[in-house]
């Protein structure tokens, strides 16, 4: 083998390797977001949302308060990851739907 073959083979190792990387973690971030958003059924307390979701490890979430209540949306950190959670929260504090997208 000469050499130019041989860095051709590294390269393509390198790519395969960054590639299935990407895909462990992209599937790693879906099913946290997906599982997670199941746990979420009406009449669950947002503090209990809010400590589930505080265990994500890949995801982060965002609440926003409205005179109707608040709404919390969850999505990856990752930014090729394009699933999210949105959770709707009433005025007393209790969940009233989540929807994974």
């Amino acid at each position: 083998m000469n050499s130019l073959s041989v860095k051709l083979l590294i390269s393509i190792l390198i790519s395969i390797a960054l590639i299935s990387t990407g895909a462990v973690y992209w599937k790693i971030a879906q099913d946290e977001i997906f599982y997670l958003c199941g746990n979420f059924s009406a009449g669950v307390k947002k503090s209990s949302v809010v400590r589930q979701l505080e265990t994500a490890n890949l995801s982060d979430y965002t609440i926003t308060n409205s005179e109707n209540g608040s709404n919390i949306v969850f999505k990856s950190r990752l930014y090729f990851v394009t699933n999210q959670c949105t959770i709707e929260i009433d005025k007393s504090d209790n969940v009233v739907i989540a929807v994974y997208q």
